[in-house]
C-alpha cells in the first residue's frame, strides 16, 4: 500500500500548495516540532515518528495522515471515540493525525 501512498501524498500536497500553505514533509522545519516528533513513533517503540505533513497556520497546528484507502480514513473504539489502539493509530489515517497531535501538545511550549 506504500506505492498507492504515493499518489495520495501527491494530492495533499498539491492541495496546500494551491492555498498556499507552507508545510513540512515527513516531520518539521519547526525545531521544537521535529525535536517533539524523535519520540512519536505510532508503533509506541518511542522512536522517531514521521507524519505526512505538518503545518502551521496563525495559531493552528496542522498534521495531516493520509492513507490511500477510504476504508483507512478512521477506526471509532466501542465508545464512539477514536481508537488510540496501537495497530488503528498505524493503520488509519485519522487515528495517526490524532495521536501526533496530542504528542506534540504535550511535548511542546
Amino acid at each position: 500500500m506504500a506505492k498507492q501512498e504515493i499518489k495520495t501524498d501527491g494530492m495533499v500536497r498539491k492541495m496546500l500548495q494551491d492555498v498556499n500553505i507552507p508545510f513540512s514533509e515527513q516531520g518539521s522545519d519547526i525545531k521544537e516540532i521535529n525535536d517533539a516528533l524523535k519520540s512519536s513513533s505510532k508503533k509506541g517503540t518511542g522512536k522517531v515518528g514521521f507524519p505526512e505533513f505538518v503545518a502551521v497556520v496563525g495559531d493552528y497546528l496542522l498534521v495531516i495522515e493520509d492513507k490511500a484507502d477510504v476504508t483507512h480514513h478512521v477506526k471509532i473504539d466501542d465508545k464512539g471515540l477514536i481508537s488510540t489502539m496501537t495497530k488503528d493509530v498505524v493503520e488509519y489515517a485519522e487515528n495517526g493525525a490524532y495521536f501526533y497531535g496530542k504528542h506534540l501538545i504535550e511535548n511542546t511550549f
